[in-house]
């Protein structure tokens, strides 16, 4: 299976104030979405020996040239496509689906992995991460492109009609072996971009881009009876199921920073500390690196010392744990945590560890959970009581309720530091 990421560096953008530069990524600084890139093009290599590179000239200057990424081989394809809008950034992903001549992979430069994909998927003439039914961000940019296009594909009318709902998928991971369906992706998108680019100043660009990969591609593959294969089931319009840097890899195996997750100062971190505790080395040469070709910008880590050693040591720790050791582990409220009274209402305050800002919330809803750890206690022992109360399982089941105290829990230790065990 050849496993292929995209990077069109769009020239325009570069030094923009756009959260959406090539540069920045989405990102809450520049240096994460570099960070980012080195970070997934790593953990593919674990399990998959080649990982090439599809860009433009300036794109194979920077990340190859300056910033030595370890990227199998690189292929410069994208030149033919920078007189495109650059807030088009779906498109380079596009074109380089379309020009595949044998199985692929295409992964986001946000997508991470801890273990090999299952061979059904990568078998099957199309794949991709998740289906995606009536997700917010589509439908406001739909009605938008109905009202103000000039031409919009058949394909994305049928399928509204016949669905009733908006269907898409996610191309966070997508590949598969039915290369026809690919090129002619490239074509209606290509259609759909040049019949109404002057138009563009009347729509959200940007959002325009999950409209004319991922909604028209599901509506492609559906009119054309091509069946997909989804990684993932019942992934929620949040995208909690994807984004659990905390619970890899004893449960989570895949992580796609998406769209909002960028802007977490706690994905960050651990994007940063993923990729320092993993590949020690490489994370100082990129450094070095990143400084030598922006000599302006600051590549120091963000987050104190003790702060990163701390993580390091749950990192250790997690790499010999199962899910069930997790359930079985006792935890207890740090002695960080202050719990007082005001007026009959309880809090918790406790100093956030990226930066040492006191927080003070009211202890309601889930976070009442916490005040079971004033004692060593197990997430099974909790699991086990609250099994016992009916009121608390109305709106889950006994599976779900173990996941979730699990992620709960995590969460309360690895990224808040509210509760602490024996590593």
């Amino acid at each position: 299976m050849k496993v292929i990421q995209s990077f069109w560096s769009k020239p325009s953008m570069n030094q923009s104030n756009d959260p959406n530069s090539r540069f920045k990524g989405g990102w809450l600084k520049q240096k994460y979405s570099f960070y980012s890139q080195a970070l997934s093009c790593l953990t593919f290599k674990q399990f998959y020996n080649d990982v090439e590179l599809y860009t433009d000239t300036k794109g194979k200057e920077l990340l190859i040239d300056q910033l030595n990424l370890p990227y199998s081989k690189t292929h410069i394809t994208l030149d033919k496509i920078n007189s495109y809008n650059p807030k088009l950034w779906a498109l380079g992903k596009i074109v380089t689906y379309s020009e595949q001549t044998e199985p692929f992979l295409h992964a986001d430069s946000d997508v991470f992995i801890w273990e090999k994909f299952p061979e059904e998927m990568l078998s099957s003439q199309l794949f991709t991460q998740n289906i995606e039914v009536n997700f917010p961000a589509y439908q406001d940019a739909f009605n938008d492109i109905l009202i103000n296009f000039d031409w919009i594909p058949a394909e994305l009318i049928n399928s509204l009609y016949k669905n009733q709902n908006i269907h898409a998928f996610n191309a966070g991971i997508i590949g598969g072996q039915n290369h026809e369906f690919f090129r002619l992706l490239k074509e209606k998108v290509l259609s759909f971009i040049d019949e109404n680019v002057h138009l563009f100043e009347k729509i959200d660009v940007g959002i325009f881009n999950t409209i004319f990969e991922q909604q028209l591609g599901f509506a492609l593959a559906e009119k054309n009876n091509i069946p997909i294969h989804y990684y993932l089931q019942d992934v929620d319009s949040d995208f909690s199921k994807v984004i659990n840097f905390h619970t890899v890899p004893f449960d989570s195996k895949y992580v796609h920073c998406i769209g909002y997750a960028k802007k977490s100062e706690f994905a960050c971190e651990q994007l940063e500390a993923r990729l320092q505790y993993h590949f020690p080395d490489f994370y100082t040469q990129l450094n070095e690196n990143l400084k030598s070709t922006f000599p302006d910008n600051n590549f120091d880590c963000d987050f104190p010392t003790e702060r990163m050693d701390y993580l390091f040591k749950i990192y250790s720790w997690l790499e010999t744990k199962t899910t069930e050791d997790i359930f079985n582990s006792e935890f207890q409220l740090s002695s960080k945590v202050n719990i007082s009274e005001d007026n009959g209402r309880y809090y918790i305050e406790y100093p956030l560890p990226q930066n040492g800002i006191l927080q003070k919330e009211e202890i309601k809803d889930w976070l009442v959970i916490l005040l079971y750890f004033e004692q060593p206690t197990s997430i099974k022992q909790l699991y086990n009581e609250l099994c016992l109360d009916k009121d608390f399982l109305k709106d889950t089941n006994k599976d779900e309720l173990k996941d979730k105290l699990i992620s709960y829990v995590m969460d309360k230790f690895m990224l808040l530091e509210i509760l602490k065990t024996e590593l």
